[in-house]
């Protein structure tokens, strides 16, 4: 048999070329197309909008109103037979439908929403125990001090007044006023007054409704703000104010030196 004429390797290798560069050519190609395709398909979302919608600011939330009935004659009523009873707010003393437009209506919702809830159709989800709870809040804020003498002062902030009266020409006396607010006992105080000064010193009854106070024999003023402070020393210096003038008028004391 003939033998087959072989190639030479230069031309071989020349074609293995063109044949990967032919099949380079035709994957750009697909890919190009499917980046087409692909490009045909997509569908960009919408924008959104550019600026957004202002928020329309909250209303304020409109009082609850009293509660109403349609207005009759007295014509279409049937005739009275007896007086209308109408149990009155034991807090604020108002109608429980006028509660709300009173000076306490923390303190008088709980007893609204137990005995009239019928008034009140707004709270009928509110909680009867949050209602008791800031009552008493309430409550405590306002309370009230009950001085000797059965006179009521709102609770203040403590203080001790020092007062130099003239008695009998010229002898004076020394009045400590207010020692009670920093729960001092006033006995115990003009026991230790009559140690230090070596003179009388009593718990004097106020009159009228004032407080009690502990009188000194004699001038004393810098002297008390010094025994006092040494012995209660969380009471600070701002605490005392002293003052002069005036006469001493007689007092009930206690009984107790």
């Amino acid at each position: 048999m003939p033998k087959k004429e072989e190639k030479p390797k230069e031309e071989s290798e020349e074609e293995e070329e063109e044949d990967e560069e032919d099949d380079e050519d035709d994957s750009e190609s697909e890919s190009e197309e499917e980046t087409k395709d692909d490009k045909a398909k997509f569908t960009p979302p919408p924008r959104a909008e550019e600026k957004a919608e202002e928020k329309e600011p909250e209303k304020p939330k409109e009082k609850p109103k009293p509660f109403s009935v349609e207005f009759k004659g007295h014509t279409e009523f049937p005739p009275m037979q007896a007086p209308c009873k109408i149990e009155y707010c034991p807090t604020c003393g108002l109608p429980p439908d006028f509660c709300q437009y009173g000076p306490s209506w923390d303190k008088c919702k709980p007893w609204c929403m137990e005995k009239y809830p019928h008034y009140y159709p707004e709270l009928s989800g509110a909680s009867l125990e949050d209602a008791k709870k800031t009552a008493e809040a309430a409550q405590e804020k306002t309370k009230e001090k009950e001085l000797p003498g059965g006179k009521k002062k709102g609770a203040v902030s403590p203080h001790v007044y020092i007062k130099k009266l003239s008695r009998g020409g010229r002898k004076c006396v020394t009045q400590v006023v207010g020692l009670e607010g920093f729960e001092i006992k006033l006995d115990a105080m003009a026991k230790l007054f009559k140690k230090k000064f070596a003179c009388g010193a009593a718990v004097v009854q106020g009159d009228n409704g004032q407080p009690d106070c502990v009188e000194i024999q004699g001038d004393f003023g810098e002297e008390v703000i010094e025994i006092v402070q040494s012995e209660h020393k969380d009471i600070p210096y701002e605490k005392f104010s002293c003052s002069e003038g005036g006469t001493k008028k007689k007092g009930k004391p206690n009984g107790r030196q």
